[in-house]
Parts: C-alpha cells; structure tokens; sequence
C-alpha cells in the first residue's frame, strides 16, 4: 500500500494487502497466479455437472494482468470417455473473452490439475469480476476440488454479492459459447486458477 493508493506490483506481504493474488501455499510470490477461493478452502470433491454443461466462477483480476492459462483441478472421480472441453475467460457480463483449445478425448485424470493455455494472452483491461469456466462431454465427467457453500443455491451472502458457483449451457462440445446466457446459481465453488 502506498498513501496514493495501491501498489500495483507484487511485494512480498502482497497477500496480506492483495489476497486473493496468489492463495496458494509454496508458490513464489512473485509469480502471477490469481485464484477464485484459497487453496485450503477446498474441502469438497463437487459432484460433477452434467456431460456438455460448463460451470463457472468469479475470479477478481487486475488491470493489466495478462492471463494466459486457466486451471481446474479434479476431485476423485476422473473423466471416463471424454469426447469434448475447455477452459474458458469470460467478462462479468458473460461475454467469452479468451477459451483454451478444444479437448477432445484428452484425459483428465483424478485428483490433478487441467492448467490450459489460453489461444492468445488476454491483458485485462480494468479491476473487476471476471468467470473462469470449465466444461466436459464425457460419458462420466470428472469432479472438481472446491468449497461447497452451505447455503442453498440462490442465497446471495450480502446485497448485490454474486453467487459462487453456477452453471451454463448444455452441449457445449469442443467451443465455448460466446456468451453464457442465463446462469444457475448451485452450491459449489470449483477451485479456478488463473495465470
């Protein structure tokens, strides 16, 4: 913190005044990795979504962050027989910005991480919200490591908060909408890393 305002670089205590920068234990800290929710938050396997669905979540990211990769990380269950997925960046709005390359049959086994590159770099262009989303079309879709929120899936935690999780789309394949339409709030939170 400066008393002009905040300081836009990485500084060694940036958790401390920047969280969630970089939540995750053991990584350097002046590396660039955002996360929607701390890594010790996650203390659910999420059942998975529908085959085709995408889920998503809110990711606050600064102004001139360049993403150029989106992970998830599967629970205990692998994807079994994918045919289709990817990784997507959309704004608050919904609007897609960024997706990873199609997935096809690529697998995805338990309890690792999907860390995909990104088409082209995104250089966010001001402070805000942004969903970090994921889908699968497998005949088993894997779950993901998150936080199951206790409330029911459209409580909102404060006037005008957002909820954790959602879902969006059906039969999405191998292509990320170009927008997410309507959202349906569920209780889950999938642990998405952005770098």
């Amino acid at each position: 913190m400066t008393t002009l305002g905040r300081y836009p670089r990485p500084v060694p205590d940036s958790p401390v005044f920047d969280w969630p920068h970089n939540a995750l234990p053991g990584v350097n800290q002046d590396l660039f990795v955002r996360s929607n929710i701390p890594a010790w938050a996650c203390a659910s396997d999420l059942a998975a979504t529908a085959t085709g669905v995408a889920i998503g979540t809110y990711v606050f990211l600064r102004k001139d962050d360049v993403v150029t990769s989106l992970s998830f990380v599967a629970g205990n269950t692998a994807l079994a027989s994918g045919t289709a997925g990817w990784h997507a960046l959309y704004d608050s709005s919904g609007n897609l910005l960024r997706q990873s390359a199609a997935q096809g049959a690529t697998a995805w086994a338990a309890n690792t991480a999907r860390k995909l590159a990104l088409t082209s770099p995104y250089t966010v262009p001001a402070d805000g919200w942004y969903i970090v989303a994921t889908s699968t079309t497998a005949s088993t879709v894997q779950t993901l490591i998150g936080s199951a929120p206790i409330v029911t899936a459209s409580a909102a935690a404060h006037t005008g908060s957002l909820p954790l999780g959602f879902t969006f789309g059906s039969a999405t394949g191998d292509v990320a909408p170009a927008t997410t339409g309507s959202r349906t709030a569920v209780a889950k939170c999938p642990l998405a890393l952005v770098s």
